[in-house]
């Protein structure tokens, strides 16, 4: 699948020079631009455990709710 972005003149050539000068295309110097693509990173039954059981542990902690009123000023000005 491709796709045609409308950019001018100017911006294309910088592109392909920029691209160019990375040894890249065009297609992945704009990708390594964005942070190196759509890539999805799988997890691991062990690292889904692990976190599970910090979730587990983080609930048996006693936590005092917060007030219903909550507000703005209790965050940035706490009433120790």
């Amino acid at each position: 699948m491709s796709a045609v972005l409308e950019i001018n003149e100017e911006t294309a050539e910088l592109l392909t020079q920029r691209a160019k000068a990375q040894g890249q295309s065009v297609d992945e110097y704009l990708k390594s631009l964005l942070g190196g693509g759509i890539e999805q990173r799988t997890v691991s039954d062990s690292e889904l455990e692990e976190f599970m059981a910090d979730m587990e542990s983080l609930a048996e902690d006693e936590v005092e709710p917060l007030p219903r009123d909550f507000s703005r000023e209790d965050i940035y000005f706490p009433k120790y």
